[in-house]
């Protein structure tokens, strides 16, 4: 069998076959933001690696962490792409976005990675290279594969969510059902009057204020990560060369970062207005603009600083299209 293949259909494992799991956790993102949660969860983990780069799904997303428990019989086996982050709405925002990826691909993503990872071990002499080998065999000859994605806090070693991908035949999760108005309560909020927002949320305001103006000004081209270009993004270029004319939004994006504040947004949007106007051939309503940001904080906290700019750019002009 090529790649790891879905053998009689994408079932869930039933969990009354699983008695000694294996567990191996694969540490994609190093940053030291992470080191907490990986320690945490090593205990309970058969085997751990770090050091290969993977890319999943259909915009190149990087995962923190994968975790593939392979059960017994060996032929039942679970992958899960899991994303860390500091906060229950953002940690949720993140790991959704693998939701509508085709498990296929991720399967044949995942044994193309570890075929790296083996190359990786037998070039530095690594012990664990044939572990890593059994694993792929294991894999490549199951009959059930269920692949989820999870999202979790880095203080914390356990998720506060886990979902199926959406072409998985039935749905395995962990946490607890939540009621429709409530999800959509968390994942869209509306920026209106003077709000207060902790540090995440400043910075996330920040990222889809920036985003949106590129994409709103055309400035949208970029084969970045999210982490180098938000240093040169265009938005900041106009407001340091326009020194004071907009002293509402520089000192948002300027002198905000990394930590919580009160802001008037009203203030903020007429500043946007006149700058998103200045560059189309038509006046913008400022219901327009704040409708927009609000449908796109969602997707924009979600964004990592790994992420490539292109696949970001390509998400945000949706939201100007509707």
């Amino acid at each position: 069998m090529n790649g790891l293949e879905f053998g009689g259909g994408n079932k869930v494992v039933e969990t009354a076959s699983v008695s000694i799991p294996k567990t191996y956790l694969f540490r994609i993102d190093s940053a030291k933001d992470n080191d907490g949660f990986f320690e945490a969860m090593r205990p309970f983990i058969t085997s751990v690696y770090a050091g290969v780069e993977f890319r999943v799904g259909s915009a190149s997303w990087i995962p923190d962490l994968v975790k593939v428990t392979v059960g017994d019989p060996p032929d039942h086996c679970s992958l899960t792409l899991i994303e860390l982050e500091s906060t229950e709405p953002v940690a949720l925002e993140s790991c959704r976005k693998y939701l509508p990826e085709k498990s296929a691909d991720i399967a044949a993503a995942f044994n193309a990675y570890l075929d790296r990872v083996i190359r990786q071990c037998q070039s530095t002499a690594d012990p664990r290279e044939s572990e890593f080998a059994h694993l792929r065999a294991l894999l490549s000859d199951a009959n059930y594969l269920m692949i989820t994605t999870a999202g979790a806090l880095r203080s914390s070693a356990s998720f506060v969510e886990e979902l199926p991908l959406i072409d998985q035949d039935q749905p395995m999760q962990v946490a607890p059902s939540r009621e429709v108005n409530q999800e959509n309560k968390e994942r869209k909020r509306e920026f209106r009057g003077v709000l207060r927002l902790h540090a995440d949320e400043t910075k996330a305001l920040s990222r889809c204020v920036m985003i949106l103006d590129a994409v709103t000004r055309r400035h949208d081209f970029s084969k970045a990560t999210m982490h180098s270009w938000r240093q040169k993004a265009p938005l900041r270029q106009l407001l340091s060369k326009n020194g004071d004319r907009h002293p509402a939004l520089r000192a948002f994006i300027f002198e905000t970062q990394g930590r919580g504040i009160t802001l008037d947004f009203e203030v903020v949007l007429s500043e946007l207005v006149e700058i998103w106007s200045t560059a189309g051939t038509t006046q913008l309503n400022p219901e327009h603009i704040r409708a927009l940001v609000s449908d796109y904080y969602p997707a924009a906290s979600a964004v990592k600083g790994h992420d490539l700019m292109a696949a970001v750019f390509e998400t945000a002009r949706s939201f100007l299209e509707h």
